[in-house]
């Protein structure tokens, strides 16, 4: 992921927000901190962070809608690690999000390598340079 948010970057583009296993999406849900019974509450948080492994994934499509809202973006560069194959599933929603709201959308598939960077370097470049 660094890899291909360097390059996002050495071609001009802006990395804004990160949905994905490391992302925002951990911090998107509070506690409540309040509730009777906390333990019940930490479990409902953690439950309800939208991981790829869910299926139906409702509440990370909701995720990505209202984090292209929040964060004003231009592009979704949906990065998918090989061997990640919930995310590589998830791929077609995504895409049919981000055409519903019209935001361009491109698909890396890549690994922790740099084999596959100057590949990288020229599908970004050309996909920073479309929007």
């Amino acid at each position: 992921i660094d890899k291909t948010m360097g390059i996002i970057d050495e071609e001009g583009g802006v990395v804004v927000c990160q949905e994905n296993c490391i992302g925002i999406k951990h911090m998107y849900q509070m506690i409540d901190e309040k509730a009777d019974n906390i333990m019940r509450a930490i479990t409902d948080r953690y439950l309800k962070i939208g991981c790829s492994v869910m299926t139906p994934n409702a509440v990370r499509m909701d995720l990505i809608k209202e984090l292209a809202e929040e964060y004003q973006i231009d592009g979704v560069v949906d990065i998918i690690l090989q061997a990640c194959h919930t995310y590589n599933v998830e791929t077609k929603d995504v895409k049919s999000i981000c055409d519903e709201m019209g935001i361009p959308y491109i698909a890396i598939e890549t690994d922790f390598s740099q084999s596959d960077a100057g590949q990288l370097k020229t599908r970004l470049g050309a996909f920073i340079e479309m929007m």
